[in-house]
């Protein structure tokens, strides 16, 4: 079990896991949530699976699993952080009025016509004045936001990765060379 195994394997795993989380926001509008779900927790088990392959070791494996779901805790939360704060701070340039971000929001998270959406279009133009008011919101405290997402995805894929890490590392871990086992 040597160091530089673990640290690529975590390396390895963790872009893996980390394009499968960042990957499912960009499908966020186009597919069931049920699917976004499967192709981000198959991407992050895929990246789990390679971590334990490089490291080769049981203990290998489960610390480069758990290495790349930090991996995936700091890309989810910078993408998040500067992709969508970008995305809605555009969006509050071109509205003209509350109302029509709160619609425009809804509808950027998929949740357009659901309960949920309802209830975030009645939150967003109850507390939110104006649309300066939005982009003061946005500048402060959407770094929030990013981190606790952030903190979600990487726990998830730090769990994950770590026991696909074990398992695959069990599998692939060296076996010592004795002179029974030519026999």
């Amino acid at each position: 079990m040597s160091f530089g195994s673990i640290l690529l394997g975590a390396l390895i795993g963790g872009l893996l896991s980390s394009g499968a989380v960042i990957g499912i926001s960009f499908l966020f509008t186009l597919l069931p949530w049920w699917a976004i779900l499967l192709i981000g927790a198959g991407g992050s088990l895929i990246g789990g699976i390679i971590a334990g392959v490089i490291a080769k070791g049981v203990g290998a494996g489960a610390l480069a699993g758990l290495l790349s779901g930090l991996i995936v805790l700091i890309a989810s939360f910078l993408f998040l952080w500067l992709y969508y704060k970008a995305t809605i701070s555009a969006f509050v340039v071109s509205m003209g009025s509350v109302a029509q971000f709160a619609d425009e929001v809804v509808d950027l998270f998929g949740v357009g016509g659901t309960d949920v959406g309802i209830m975030m279009e009645q939150w967003i133009t109850a507390s939110i004045p104006t649309t300066a008011d939005i982009q003061a919101f946005v500048d402060s405290k959407f770094i929030f936001f990013a981190l606790i997402l952030g903190a979600i995805f990487g726990g998830i894929a730090a769990v994950t990765n770590f026991f696909a890490g074990m398992i695959v590392g069990l599998f692939t871990r060296k076996k010592k060379e004795s002179y029974d086992s030519y026999y």
